[in-house]
């Protein structure tokens, strides 16, 4: 027979358990800082930590997770990671939809 002291640990360790299961991807990224964990430098402003992209070339390039929720192109900050793309320098460059679309487009013609 378990005690009520024990019940109460078992029952509480299975809310806690059915708790991360429901809240899915969101409790895991914010646990693990959402795959910003590198210490290489921004490409754009030096800051860490960031999070490995790879470039249209196949090359690593390190982006912070301020840039990677801001518009490089209208400069609109999001609260989500936005597309991103190589831009002719050779680092990612992040845009929101309407802008991306614009950037695909004009790379097209």
């Amino acid at each position: 027979m378990m005690r009520k002291s024990m019940k109460k640990a078992v029952l509480g360790a299975m809310c806690a358990a059915f708790l991360m299961m429901s809240t899915g991807c969101s409790a895991v990224s914010s646990i693990t800082g959402g795959g910003y964990t590198s210490d290489e430098p921004c490409a754009w402003c030096g800051e860490t930590p960031t999070k490995e992209f790879e470039t249209s070339e196949g090359t690593p390039c390190y982006i912070c997770e301020e840039h990677t929720h801001e518009c490089g192109v209208c400069g609109k900050n999001f609260d989500e990671e936005l597309n991103h793309y190589t831009n002719l320098m050779g680092i990612e460059m992040f845009a929101c939809d309407e802008c991306y679309q614009d950037v695909q487009e004009m790379n097209q013609n």
